[in-house]
């Protein structure tokens, strides 16, 4: 089992902001933490295009989107390792963009990786804990990473990332 504690950002008081780690294939070995927005108002999650050369594989399928400022064409593309605190997510499915502004260097987790998760909040001390449990119970789900949702969050892309 996997417990986190995240802290509310001061900058933005209604958002949680956690730093991770991406498996950076060319070096072999996790890259210097970046921030990590948790968008519980997002299906997916979104990386900046230019990340994903060294952190995952891109795709040739897109799809339109609307997400953090931008609008127009993304790339399906897999993440080979998201490390949050002690957990270590492989083949997580995000939207790849050429994000603009604040965004630039941040991933925005949307709910593909976050609804495998079971959230407590404490408003006192703003704070999100996070507890993601791989029991005998939750290991019908194989991949749970690998999903990419349309607008209606209907499934548009899983499981072998080959087969995109």
């Amino acid at each position: 089992m996997f417990k986190y504690l995240i802290k509310m950002d001061s900058k933005r008081p209604c958002r949680y902001v956690v730093f991770a780690d991406l498996w950076d294939n060319q070096l072999n070995e996790f890259s210097d933490p970046v921030n990590v927005l948790v968008d519980t108002g997002s299906f997916n999650t979104v990386i900046h295009k230019a990340l994903v050369t060294r952190y995952g594989m891109m795709s040739k399928k897109t799809m339109r989107v609307k997400v953090g400022g931008y609008q127009g064409e993304a790339h399906i593309c897999e993440l080979y390792k998201l490390r949050v605190g002690g957990l270590v997510m492989e083949k997580v499915i995000a939207l790849a963009v050429p994000f603009d502004g604040e965004l630039k260097n941040h991933i925005l987790l949307g709910t593909n990786v976050t609804n495998n998760w079971d959230f407590n909040i404490s408003r006192n001390k703003n704070l999100l804990g996070i507890t993601e449990d791989f029991s005998e119970i939750t290991s019908a789900r194989d991949y749970p990473y690998r999903y990419c949702f349309n607008n209606k969050g209907q499934i548009m892309a899983f499981q072998e990332f080959e087969d995109l």
